[in-house]
């Protein structure tokens, strides 16, 4: 992602489990696939963590069974459920780049991807 393009994220909402996804998403970039150096990814790391400082978080408390009824009844893993529950409950609009989540997300909130996100909000 384009750090110019970052400030489009500002104001919206995560899970708590993006953290953790962003974060293995950087070592793998660095230690698995050799992309990027470590210099590089720690650097990217303290974009992020910055960046956390302008989103709201949020997590499946609450809703643990309606996640799991959703994952049984769609197909989708516990983890996409969870997802497209919290985007439901907030009514927000899901971003991800599943395909198969957006497919799925498409019939009862709205799901776009990061590009189409901002492409809107130019």
């Amino acid at each position: 992602m384009k750090l110019k393009k970052i400030g489009v994220l500002a104001g919206n909402y995560i899970q708590s489990l993006t953290i953790y996804e962003v974060l293995n998403a950087l070592w793998k970039e660095s230690n698995v696939l050799k992309k990027i150096g470590s210099r590089e990814a720690e650097d990217l790391v303290n974009v992020f963590a910055q960046l956390l400082r302008y989103l709201n978080t949020i997590d499946v408390r609450g809703v643990e069974g309606k996640v799991f009824r959703t994952a049984m009844e769609t197909g989708l893993t516990v983890y996409d459920a969870s997802y497209l529950v919290l985007a439901q409950r907030g009514g927000l609009t899901l971003v991800t780049e599943d395909a198969k989540l957006r497919k799925m997300a498409g019939e009862t909130v709205k799901a776009v991807s990061l590009v189409e996100l901002t492409q809107t909000q130019k």
